[in-house]
C-alpha cells in the first residue's frame, strides 16, 4: 500500500530548516541537481549509472525510475533526507516525467522552507498526479503555508479553493481537513481552524492529527 504522503510533508514542515544547510554544498542534495552543468568526472558517472541500470531493467527506464523513486520515499519516511534526495534526482535523470521523483523534491523543498522552489516543483508534478488526493493535499499545504508567510492572498485562495475541492471528492481525508485547518490558523481564522478540526476527528484516521498544532490552536482560542 503506497504510504500516506501527506504526513511526510506535515513532519518536514516541523523540521523547518534543520537540513538545509548542507544542501547547498552538493549539487546531487539539490532539485534535479541544481540544473548545475556537470563536468567530465561527474558526466562519466552518470553514463555509468546509466548504462547500469539500463543492463538490470533491459533498458526500460521508467521502470527503473519507479523503483528508484519509490525508494526515495522510504528514505523520507525515515527521515534519511540526503539518501532520499539522491534517490530521487537519480529517478529524474532516469525519467524527467517521474511524477513522483518530482513530488518527492517538492517535499523535501517545502521543509526546508523553501516554498518558491518546492511550488515550482509541485506546480510540474501536478500534470502527472493532479488526480491523486494525497498530492494534493501536499500542494495545497504548501501554498497555504507559502501565502500566509508572504502575505499572499491569491497563494492563500488557491490553497483555500484546492482544500474545499479535495474535501468534495474525499470528505474523510483526514490530513486535507488538518492542512486546511492550519492554515486558517496562520491567517489568523482560529473559530474556522476548528470547524475543520472537528471534521477531521471525526475521520477515520483522525489518530494522525498533530496534537502539536491542536495545542497552539488550544491556546489561540479554546476549544469552542
Amino acid at each position: 500500500m503506497r504510504m500516506y504522503r501527506a504526513i511526510l510533508l506535515l513532519l518536514l514542515f516541523a523540521i523547518g530548516s534543520v537540513f538545509s544547510g548542507a544542501f547547498a554544498q552538493d549539487m546531487n542534495l539539490q532539485p534535479k541537481y541544481g540544473m548545475l552543468p556537470k563536468n567530465e568526472a561527474q558526466k562519466a558517472a552518470d553514463a555509468k549509472f546509466l548504462a547500469s541500470i539500463d543492463d538490470y531493467y533491459k533498458g526500460n527506464r521508467k521502470k527503473a525510475a519507479e523503483d528508484i523513486s519509490a525508494r526515495g520515499w522510504q528514505f523520507l519516511r525515515q527521515g534519511a533526507i540526503p539518501d532520499a534526495m539522491k534517490r530521487f534526482n537519480q529517478a529524474w535523470l532516469l525519467d524527467g516525467s517521474n511524477g513522483n521523483a518530482l513530488w518527492g523534491m517538492a517535499v523535501i523543498q517545502a521543509g526546508s522552507g523553501k516554498l518558491d522552489e518546492s511550488l515550482q516543483l509541485f506546480a510540474e508534478a501536478e500534470g502527472i498526479f493532479g488526480g491523486d488526493m494525497d498530492f494534493a493535499t501536499d500542494y495545497a499545504k504548501t501554498l497555504g503555508v507559502a501565502g500566509a508567510r508572504a502575505k499572499n492572498e491569491s497563494l492563500l485562495n488557491d490553497a483555500f479553493d484546492r482544500f474545499a475541492r479535495i474535501h468534495e471528492k474525499a470528505p474523510q481525508h483526514t490530513l486535507n481537513l488538518q492542512n486546511w485547518a492550519i492554515t486558517l490558523f496562520y491567517v489568523g481564522n482560529f473559530a474556522e481552524a476548528w470547524k475543520k478540526v472537528k471534521l477531521a476527528e471525526a475521520t477515520p484516521r483522525h489518530t494522525e492529527l498533530d496534537p502539536r498544532f491542536l495545542a497552539a490552536l488550544q491556546a489561540k482560542m479554546p476549544r469552542p
